[in-house]
């Protein structure tokens, strides 16, 4: 698929660009929202939208995550799923098992569940 669909704010790189794209788009914008979750809301919502999604697509731009906010899995997860090379982000498959890998060693079971249920 090619074209610009979607929220700017969540649009993947290659979606702005108008590339071909497949389904990693998908990953893309669920870190995203997951960054928000643990945000409590868009970090960068003073933000432009559309200027936004352009420095993420060509300035490779990525929201920050502090390690006093985000346990180092859950950090890697995030980095992992808006990799700039669409063929290196993970499935939502390798996302729910890495998922209930962070899960079974983490003390804060809930927010981890709750994620991948939101998946399911």
């Amino acid at each position: 698929m090619t074209g610009g669909t979607g929220s700017y704010r969540y649009m993947a790189p290659e979606v702005y660009r108008r590339e071909s794209y497949g389904k990693s788009v998908d990953v893309f914008s669920f870190a995203l929202i997951v960054h928000e979750m643990f945000q409590g809301g868009p970090s960068n919502k003073g933000e432009d939208p559309e200027k936004l999604a352009d420095k993420r697509a060509y300035e490779d731009s990525r929201p920050h995550l502090p390690s006093i906010v985000y346990p180092e899995p859950i950090k890697k997860l995030l980095q992992d799923c808006w990799h700039k090379n669409p063929d290196r982000r993970p499935t939502f498959e390798e996302i729910i098992i890495r998922l209930e890998l962070i899960e079974e060693n983490w003390p804060k079971k809930g927010i981890v569940s709750c994620l991948r249920c939101a998946i399911l």
